[in-house]
């Protein structure tokens, strides 16, 4: 029950250390995915809608295509933009701000 010695408190220092680097890596990982994500949409709605009017040669087709893809485009981009924003820390006395009274 004594005081861990200063090789266990090094040794949970660098396992703290790594966790961190890890979970930054991850979180880079998934804003490279999101990227591509939001890159590979519009591309896909516009393919689609040349088919459309190209191959079929049909107007709605080409106009539910790029409706779609714009919607689709749209929730993952508010999604990836929600995901990337860091909450605030309600435990601190200071992150409350009623503005100026």
């Amino acid at each position: 029950m004594g005081k861990a010695s200063k090789a266990e408190r090094r040794a949970e220092r660098e396992a703290k250390r790594a966790a961190k680097a890890e979970a930054e890596r991850l979180a880079q990982e998934a804003a490279a995915r999101r990227k591509r994500l939001m890159v590979a949409i519009p591309v896909l709605g516009l393919v689609v809608a040349g088919v459309g009017r190209f191959a079929l040669d049909d107007d709605r087709v080409v106009g539910f295509s790029i409706l779609v893809g714009f919607l689709l485009f749209l929730g993952v981009s508010l999604a990836g933009l929600g995901g990337s924003v860091q909450p605030r820390d309600g435990s601190r006395a200071g992150s409350i701000d009623f503005g100026n009274r």
